[in-house]
């Protein structure tokens, strides 16, 4: 069973026609690029279980609202919107597992996290975000493209919960992962997709990671290529 919450979206409509942004990496120089917004609608699951305190998010509707105001501001650069189209509460599939490994009685592995994403809450045409409340420090995030869906801890590997700051970053990182990007190595410049790096503009993007980024969001989330596990360590890679 799961319940629809309403959500205004106006916030998330911030950009209609278009947009201009500034492009820069290391290798090219800043240009004004004008792009056409590309507007993303994504499904937010709000997991529960009795069984497991680790599964159950506490975020409220509003709180998801200003998480996903603060990646559409990362990803403002991209001219790309992250629109939610609806917040789902859904039921975890199979928390047992997960909790033992919270609990320290099983290591972790794939199958125990994955294993409590419901796949029947699915849907085509739409990105799926699951939010639980804790991974234990295992990582900031995960996307699994094999399902393909973001697994996001409100509590970041340090146990802190900065909804505006490091969870807003962190998923608008794992987010990039659903838009086909990579990991990249830490520079002085600074990157998104940078796991564990403290330097620099720790938000920024690349004009070649957007136009990769742009090209994967009309065909969809991103499903092969890359490893099952793609998990960010530190606070929040």
């Amino acid at each position: 069973m799961h319940t629809f919450l309403r959500l205004p979206v106006s916030a998330f409509l911030f950009i209609l026609m278009g947009a201009v942004v500034i492009a820069c990496d290391s290798q090219s120089p800043v240009q004004e690029v004008e792009r056409e917004a590309l507007v993303l609608d994504v499904r937010v699951h709000l997991l529960e279980s009795a069984e497991s305190d680790g599964v159950t998010t506490t975020l409220s509707e509003t709180e998801v609202a200003d998480v996903f105001e603060a990646v559409n501001e990362v990803w403002d650069q991209a001219a790309i919107v992250w629109r939610i189209e609806s917040i789902v509460r859904a039921e975890a599939s199979d928390p047992g597992p997960f909790q033992r490994f919270l609990d320290g009685v099983d290591a972790p592995s794939i199958e125990a996290i994955a294993g409590i994403i419901p796949r029947n809450e699915l849907l085509d045409d739409y990105w799926d975000v699951f939010l639980i409340r804790d991974l234990d420090g295992l990582a900031g995030g995960i996307y699994f493209p094999s399902i393909p869906a973001v697994l996001q801890p409100e509590l970041d590997p340090l146990g802190a919960r900065g909804l505006d700051g490091g969870l807003a970053r962190i998923l608008a990182h794992e987010l990039g992962h659903a838009l086909s990007l990579p990991h990249v190595p830490c520079t002085a410049d600074g990157n998104l997709m940078a796991p564990g790096c403290f330097s620099g503009d720790r938000s920024r993007l690349g004009e070649e990671q957007i136009e990769a980024a742009r090209r994967q969001a009309g065909e969809g989330p991103y499903s092969a290529g890359v490893p099952v596990y793609t998990a960010e360590s530190g606070s929040g890679g």
